[in-house]
Parts: C-alpha cells; sequence; structure tokens
C-alpha cells in the first residue's frame, strides 16, 4: 500500500504533465523551433541531480553574493509568488542590506513611468497605457502586480532593465543590455543586494551569467541564480515531499530551485497564455491597492490559486470533463460518459439556468461563486464559475465527481443537513484538488490554531474578527464530531446550532474551513502511503442520502487520519 498511491498520484502527476507540454508546444506554432533551441540549452547547463535544502541555506548564500538573477517563467503565476516570497523573506531579515528589483518586464527607456507609478503619480491603467504594456509585455499583469506593490510599500527601487524592442531583439542583445544594466547599478551600489527577474531562459550557463561575469572583471560580481519549478528535478524529488508548499534545491554553489508547483501547471499556463495573445490584449483590473492593506493583500495574493488569467479562451466542459477522467482513473471508479457530463457548466450570467430554482438554492449558488470563485449545485446539476482557474476546476472536478456517485440533492430547510453536504462537497473537492495540485497550501489545525494565538487580545474589525471567529468554529466542531462519534456505534447526535446557523450566517465558511481540514490530512496520508485509493473511493461511493449516513461519512474521513 505505501508506495501504491503515492505511485499512482505520481503517475497521475506525469500524464498530466506529458498532455500540457505537449499542449505547450503544440500552440508556439511557428515559435517552436527557437524556442526549443533555447530550452535544450537551458536545459543542457543544469546539473542532472539537485539536493533538498532548508530555504536558510539560499538566504545565508544570498548574504555573500550581490547579484540575484531569478528565473522567471512569464506566463506561470506561481514564478512570481515564488520571487515575492523570496524578497521578502530576505527583506524580513534583520541585518538585511538595501535592495534594488530590477524587472524585465519594463524596457529602460520606460524608467520615467515606472518611477512615477512608485511615487504614486500614475495609477495603474495610466501606467499600463504609458508603457504600451499590451505590446511591449503582454504577460498577465495582477500576476505582477504584488511584486510591484510590495516594493512601492518597503520603498524599493524598480529598474526596468529591457530593450526598447523588447521580445523582438534576440536573446542575445537583451542579455548584453541587461548585463550592463545591472553590472552599473552594481558598481554604482555596492552595499545593495540587486534582485534581478528576468526569463529563465536568460539564465543558462552561456546566455546573460556569461555576457554578465564578461562585463565585469570583479569575481563579486559573480551571480546566484534561482530558478522555479524545473521539470528536470520534479519527478526525482522525494515522494513524501509532494504535497510540500515549497521546496528549495540546491543546483550547485551558486545555483538554486524553488518548486512551489506540478509542471503540468507551468505548461497550462503557457499554452493558455499563448491563446490569450492570439485573441488579443487582456484586461486588467483598475482599483489600486491602498497602502495599509498591502501586507494583509500580498498575504493573501501567495495562498490563492493558479490563475488562467481569461476565461473567453477556455472550454470549460472539457477541462472538466478532462479533469473528473482523471480522478475517476486515479481513484479506480467506473463512471460512463453520461455521469460525467452530469452538469450543466456556465460562465456568464446564470439567470436563466437559476429561474427554476426556489430563493434558497439561487442564493447559495451566488454567495458560495461570489466567495470561491465557483459553485457547484447538486439540486440544479450546474456548475457556475465567474473565476476561472486551475484550482477552481479542480475542486469543481472533485465535487461534480461525488455529486454523480452520491445523487445527492441540497435540503434547503434542514441547516443541519445543509452543514453537513457542504461539509462532503468541500471535502472530495479539495482532495482532488490536492491531487491535481499537491502543493496548494490547505488550512490545518496547527495553522488555524497557530492563527488564533497571533490573534489572541487584539481588537479585530469587520472581516478579520469574522475570520477569527469561523477558525474559533471550525477547531470546536473539529473536535466536537471526534468526540461524539466512534468507530463502534457508527452514530452522530445532532450537531448543536451554534454550528449549523454558523455556518449559513457566513455563506458556509464553517463547511468550507472544517473540509480544509479533512482533505489536508486525507491527502498527505495518501502520499505517504498511510492509506490508499481505496479508502477514499469508499466513501465516494457511499450512499449518502440519509442524513445519519452523510453524518457517519464525515466523521469517517476525520478518523481516517486522526485514529
Amino acid at each position: 500500500m505505501a508506495s501504491s498511491a503515492r505511485q499512482q498520484l505520481i503517475n497521475l502527476q506525469r500524464s498530466m504533465y506529458d498532455r500540457a507540454l505537449r499542449e505547450a508546444r503544440e500552440s508556439a506554432g511557428s515559435d517552436i523551433k527557437s524556442i526549443a533551441t533555447y530550452q535544450d540549452a537551458f536545459d543542457d547547463s543544469l546539473p542532472p541531480k539537485a539536493l533538498s535544502i532548508p530555504s536558510r541555506k539560499l538566504l545565508e548564500t544570498i548574504d555573500s553574493h550581490q547579484i540575484v538573477l531569478f528565473g522567471d517563467f512569464h506566463s506561470h503565476k506561481q514564478s512570481q509568488r515564488a520571487f515575492l516570497r523570496l524578497l521578502r523573506m530576505y527583506m524580513n531579515r534583520p541585518d538585511h542590506a538595501p535592495v534594488l528589483v530590477m524587472l524585465e518586464m519594463f524596457r529602460s527607456e520606460d524608467q520615467k513611468y515606472v518611477d512615477d507609478w512608485l511615487a504614486g503619480k500614475l495609477d495603474d491603467l495610466e501606467l499600463l497605457e504609458a508603457v504600451d504594456y499590451d505590446q511591449t509585455w503582454g504577460f498577465p499583469w495582477n500576476n505582477y502586480r504584488p511584486v510591484l506593490e510590495y516594493c512601492k510599500y518597503q520603498n524599493i527601487q524598480i529598474l526596468g532593465i529591457n530593450t526598447k524592442k523588447g521580445g523582438k531583439d534576440s536573446l542575445e542583445i537583451r542579455d548584453q543590455q541587461a548585463a550592463l544594466k545591472i553590472a552599473w547599478q552594481a558598481q554604482q551600489n555596492k552595499n545593495h543586494k540587486i534582485f534581478c527577474m528576468i526569463g529563465e531562459f536568460h539564465l543558462a550557463n552561456q546566455h546573460l551569467p556569461a555576457t554578465l561575469l564578461k562585463t565585469s572583471s570583479e569575481s563579486s560580481k559573480e551571480p546566484i541564480r534561482v530558478f522555479t519549478n524545473l521539470d528536470k528535478y520534479y519527478f526525482d524529488l522525494d515522494p513524501d515531499k509532494i504535497h510540500h508548499r515549497d521546496e528549495y534545491l540546491s543546483l550547485g554553489p551558486s545555483a538554486f530551485c524553488i518548486m512551489n508547483s506540478p509542471p503540468w501547471i507551468k505548461w497550462q499556463s503557457q499554452s493558455l497564455w499563448e491563446e490569450i495573445r492570439r485573441l488579443g490584449p487582456m484586461k486588467y483590473l483598475e482599483d489600486a491597492i491602498a497602502p495599509d492593506d498591502v501586507e494583509s493583500d500580498l498575504a493573501a495574493w501567495e495562498d490563492d490559486d493558479e490563475d488562467l488569467y481569461n476565461d473567453d479562451v477556455l472550454d470549460l466542459d472539457y477541462h472538466l470533463m478532462h479533469l473528473q477522467k482523471q480522478l475517476t482513473e486515479f481513484f479506480k471508479l467506473k463512471l460512463t460518459s453520461e455521469q460525467i457530463e452530469h452538469f450543466n457548466v456556465v460562465q456568464g450570467n446564470i439567470d436563466d439556468e437559476l429561474s427554476g430554482l426556489d430563493e434558497a438554492s439561487r442564493t447559495l449558488s451566488l454567495s458560495v461563486a461570489s466567495t470561491e470563485g465557483f459553485s457547484v449545485n447538486y439540486a440544479a446539476r450546474l456548475v457556475y464559475m465567474p473565476e476561472v482557474s486551475i484550482n477552481n476546476m479542480a475542486a469543481a472536478s472533485g465535487q461534480m465527481l461525488f455529486g454523480s456517485l452520491s445523487n445527492l440533492s441540497e435540503d434547503f430547510e434542514n441547516d443541519e443537513a445543509l452543514l453537513i453536504l457542504q461539509c462532503l462537497k468541500s471535502t472530495f473537492g479539495y482532495v482532488a484538488n490536492k491531487i491535481l495540485n499537491p502543493r496548494i497550501p490547505l488550512h490545518t489545525v496547527r495553522k488555524l490554531e497557530s492563527y488564533l494565538l497571533s490573534t489572541k487580545g487584539k481588537r479585530l474589525i469587520g472581516s478579520m474578527r469574522q475570520r477569527r471567529k469561523s477558525a474559533q468554529l471550525t477547531l470546536k466542531l473539529y473536535d466536537w464530531i471526534q468526540e461524539n462519534w466512534t468507530r463502534k456505534n457508527q452514530s452522530l447526535k445532532r450537531m448543536p446550532k451554534e454550528f449549523t446557523s454558523a455556518n449559513r450566517a457566513t455563506e458556509h465558511d464553517l463547511a468550507r474551513n472544517l473540509a480544509q481540514l479533512i482533505a489536508e490530512p486525507v491527502c498527505r496520508a495518501l502520499i505517504r502511503g498511510k492509506i490508499d485509493t481505496i479508502d477514499i473511493q469508499r466513501w465516494l461511493l457511499r450512499d449518502c442520502r440519509n442524513l445519519n449516513d452523510a453524518k457517519n461519512s464525515l466523521a469517517a474521513l476525520i478518523a481516517l487520519t486522526t485514529t
């Protein structure tokens, strides 16, 4: 059992990776030969093996070097997220040096506009228009924006290093420009650390690092290279760590890699961006972040999911069907095509689809979608997804799979039944999410306890106060279920109204929190071989139309990893 479930998960990741890489290469079209050449040179420059290390080893290496070259995979949100997290980790060190951030996303000639944005003289849209962002860069602005916001918040100077023609110039020309800019700033600001985020292909040995060393003969200018989510190492990593949020790898004395996403998601983002590029300019958020909210906003951004950027390019039915088929094979389930196609998927206006539902069902679908970015309504057999993302699709596919197998329907007259159903639905959604994207962070008992300890005695207001209350109730309900259920009697008494009324009042936040507390250890146990796919399959297939059976299923899932 120990190796079976882990190997199945690795095989699933490999299958999805092969498919996503193939689609990304096909979407590249006429660029495929040049991209393949760059990638071959890049891959050849990487060592054959990687060693897992604690993050402090990377930070200690940064202490002894001036220049950090960060390899950016432009279409992948987790790449920009890793850069921001590394920058924040360094800035949080009590003895950190002053920092300069150099970004390939801006041309050097646009520096005035970048400076004006940092000074608050331009808003987001004015900056994007001034630098002609769609034409000069074009990758999702909202993925890079938190990096810029953090630099503004910390008074860190941002310098553009791209050429006038940007991506239309050769890699060599861009390397030369970047090397000159970096070397000059390093010479002028010898007490500063320089963090440069630039396309990962630039970081091949013979590309920017070699050009930079030629530009300056000083040995102190040897750069550190930091990559993210390199395919070459992913399937060689310790399977027990596949669910970790971040994993740090040493590739040599001055080369590192941060793993924070499965490689299939990286290549999926590439092929989707290619589709977006063909459709034309993207839409950007207009509202700026208030200075007082930057830290909390960035923390929330770090925990959100993998954007697919633009729902106009997606055939959601196709993607959800594919993910369900992957899960069906993983759990060794037998579903017909009719069962998998059991739901109607809607992205836009759902007035017509919900017109036949009662007010309670309609309200639930809209409120859950506004909070989670999607909702799955069993009564209407409807998936509503106003915010399309990889994680939303993964979670929805798990909820759809459970709905097709269980034939459950929401009971809006019974708060306890609704809480149990929402818990089960969300649990299988998060289980699916964690299987398809093992590194996505979910709540744990320890995390919620740490959060409550950090807010103890603090006067919180608004959403922060509600968040603390939800965390308290979630842990209380988690303990109550364990205390009031045993395998022997297979029964669970009626839940106190304190929980059921709170769940409805918070738009089912309690159910979602509890589902994460269940899904995270279940998936961790699966990855570590303590349970097998058959243990989850059993509860997926269980008839939960009776309330007592549904409560027993929920309690048994909690007991699965706590006994």
